[in-house]
């Protein structure tokens, strides 16, 4: 029917000529690729039809393929539509709308790419495979794997995890995460608390996690320069809390000094010289004042250099931004911050010599180094209703992807001490080469304090030579990962602590699936946080819950998801070749931190939900076919517990999931508690004998 010469010229009767070819380049595309042209349309090379070459066809001069929408797709009618999903690369079938003329190409098909036509280098001939990204479609950063396969298979198109980029990247094994700020620390505002120094670490902290993932966040510089204008506005609040409580002081000392001055005065000439020497103050006292918020914005504006250069010297030599990091961070910044107070004060505060002539022992610098009320801005900042009592069970800091954390309030004391550490070694520095205050502060506090004991020379040789260990705050790698811990938190009490059970281990790893509880302290209003956590950051995902009696006590911990890659520490020996239940005697209960064992027993079950509907003669089982005995009055189950074989407790080695077998009933939420087993009933394991039919 092709070749016959009786064409009918009607489309659809005169054959059907299919074809393969492969969509041209970008270049190629026009603005079609912009969405600036018309219609859906490829330029396409077709294969027996087109050379495959350019110097006989180029790309330019190819046909415009039509692309043929599936009926899912929609056509825009109705407002239904999806866009086509055809790179430039991709091989394509179609079929000839005109036959032989073969000048209306329509594309109603696209050949997946195997791993094998997979590459990533450019386009270079026709027919050769090449990249589907372009300018237009860039490599996605981070939050999913750059692959171009379309195969079904384990290696192909790998699904995101609900993890941090570093977490991934330290898995490894093409692992990517699903979005890039999961591990991010969020501080949450309040009323009660002074935030900037949490805001300004989560800030540090969060630049320090994205550069431990260089293949995901590669233009540092554009991280510097964002962190460093999110501090500068931050410090906002600082500059504005230093400057408040220097404005409250200096209004105090003015009062009084103009009273004193007026007494000296007149008591050698009389009422009306006294008067006159209060009338010569009253220009430089106003002077004074005006200059105060003139040196504080001019402070704010200038404070980006600074961070930056900080953020330089951090990045450098800080592997781990711990608590103490964070504190001479700010220390550094509240140092400069001072000296430019100090400076930007020094011709008004000359003004006012004959009213400070009485406070000797007064200064600007003197004050703000010398007074941890002035950095943290008591003064004026908080009102009758926001007493410290209220700020019990406030979360202050939430990590996106897991959650609330315990973030131990700001040591201003240490902030106070690292500023005036800063100073020192700045002056240092300058009495040995001249190097400016504000670089010398950087690099000394970064590099090590210990040294400015040492003198001069000390002090210098720490602006050159910059460790880890900083006056006993080690800033470097953990040394080894030790095995999780359960921090409780919030709940307004105080006390509770327990330890967390891991199984399912791997290697030298383990989920948390259980968490033993040790103490219930007391005076919780409502169930604490529990955060589980590991010095390495390694584990991921695992979430547990307290609840809380009557009496104010946190009285179990249940788990939500076990989570994974968790360091087992020196707890759990995997070359061990032994089977025996873990046992734990109560003398040395309280001095883990963590448990790693092959088995557990179920020690209760707490109904989270008692669900509905529920009739007598429902069971309960696990996926390990464990059984369990339930109660159930009007619909509701009310108690569930394991059904004990020969007297003999269930054994597990990873988290029971508990499934109500009903035809009726729904809702039941049950939360198995596991325990460690208790040394009267570890046995011996004599024989084991297997039965074979």
């Amino acid at each position: 029917m092709d070749q016959s010469l009786l064409k009918s010229n009607f489309v659809g009767r005169d054959g059907f000529l299919w074809w393969i070819g492969q969509v041209a380049p970008e270049s190629a595309q026009k603005k079609q690729l912009n969405k600036e042209g018309w219609g859906n349309r490829r330029k396409v090379r077709i294969m027996g039809y087109h050379p495959s070459n350019e110097a006989d066809l180029s790309n330019d001069d190819l046909p415009w393929a039509q692309v043929l929408l599936s009926t899912t797709s929609g056509s825009g009618a109705g407002n239904y539509a999806t866009d086509v999903k055809i790179s430039p690369g991709d091989s394509v079938f179609g079929f000839f709308m005109d036959g032989d003329n073969a000048q209306l190409p329509v594309i109603i098909g696209v050949f997946g790419k195997t791993k094998e036509g997979a590459v990533k280098t450019p386009y270079r001939l026709p027919f050769q495979p090449f990249t589907g990204y372009t300018d237009k479609v860039k490599k996605p950063n981070g939050t999913l794997k750059p692959d171009q396969t379309n195969e079904q298979n384990a290696q192909s198109g790998k699904s995101p995890r609900s993890v941090s980029p570093q977490q991934a990247q330290a898995l490894g094994n093409g692992e990517i995460s699903i979005f890039s700020a999961i591990g991010d620390k969020i501080p949450l505002a309040n009323t009660v608390n002074n935030t900037f120094v949490g805001k300004i670490s989560a800030e540090v902290g969060n630049l320090l996690n994205k550069i431990k993932a260089p293949a995901i966040f590669t233009n540092i510089a554009n991280e510097i320069n964002r962190v460093t204008a999110k501090i500068q506005a931050i410090s906002n609040g600082l500059v504005g809390n230093m400057i408040n409580g220097l404005y409250t002081k200096l209004t105090e000392i003015l009062n009084s000094g103009l009273s004193l001055l007026y007494n000296k005065v007149k008591e050698i000439s009389g009422h009306s010289a006294a008067v006159e020497a209060l009338t010569d103050m009253l220009n430089p006292v106003l002077i004074l004042q005006k200059a105060i918020p003139c040196v504080a914005g001019a402070i704010i504006s200038g404070l980006g250099s600074v961070i930056k250069n900080i953020l330089m010297s951090v990045v450098d030599n800080v592997a781990n931004f711990v608590t103490c990091a964070a504190n001479q961070f700010t220390g550094v910044l509240v140092n400069d911050i001072i000296g430019k107070i100090t400076s930007g004060l020094e011709s008004a505060i000359a003004g006012v010599q004959n009213i400070l002539q009485f406070f000797s022992d007064f200064s600007v610098g003197g004050f703000l180094r010398g007074s941890i009320d002035a950095i943290k801005g008591i003064v004026g900042m908080f009102d009758c209703n926001q007493s410290k009592g209220k700020s019990e069970g406030i979360i202050d800091q939430w990590v996106i992807g897991q959650g609330p954390v315990n973030a131990p309030g700001a040591n201003f004391a240490s902030i106070l001490e690292n500023a005036n550490i800063s100073n020192a070694i700045s002056t240092a520095s300058n009495l040995v080469n001249g190097v400016q205050g504000a670089v010398g502060a950087v690099t000394g506090v970064v590099g090590g304090v210990q040294d400015v004991v040492g003198g001069v020379a000390g002090a210098f040789s720490a602006l050159n030579n910059i460790p880890n260990q900083i006056g006993g705050c080690y800033t470097g790698p953990p040394t080894n990962c030790s095995a999780p811990t359960c921090i409780i938190f919030g709940g307004g009490g105080s006390g509770a602590t327990a330890i967390p059970l891991m199984g399912a281990v791997n290697g030298s790893t383990a989920s948390v699936i259980g968490a033993k509880l040790t103490d219930g302290g007391s005076g919780y209003k409502f169930p604490p946080f529990v955060e589980i956590a590991d010095n390495c950051n390694q584990g991921y995902g695992a979430i547990a819950r307290a609840t809380i009696n009557d009496a104010g006590e946190v009285d179990s911990i249940y788990i939500v998801s076990e989570g994974e890659n968790y360091p087992t520490g020196d707890l759990y020996d995997n070359s061990s070749t032994t089977t025996a239940d873990t046992v734990i005697d109560n003398s040395t209960e309280n001095q883990l931190q963590s448990l790693v064992a092959r088995n557990y027993i179920i020690g209760s079950i707490l109904i989270q939900n008692p669900g509905q509907n529920y009739s007598q003669g429902d069971t309960a089982t696990d996926q390990f076919g464990n059984e369990y005995s339930i109660e159930i009055f009007e619909g509701s189950i009310t108690k569930i517990q394991p059904i004990n074989i020969n007297g003999n407790n269930i054994i597990v080695n990873d988290l029971p999931i508990i499934t109500i077998n009903s035809d009726t009933g729904s809702g039941a939420l049950l939360r198995p508690l596991l325990d460690i087993i208790p040394a009267e009933f570890q046995g011996e394991v004599k024989q084991v004998i297997d039965c074979v039919t």
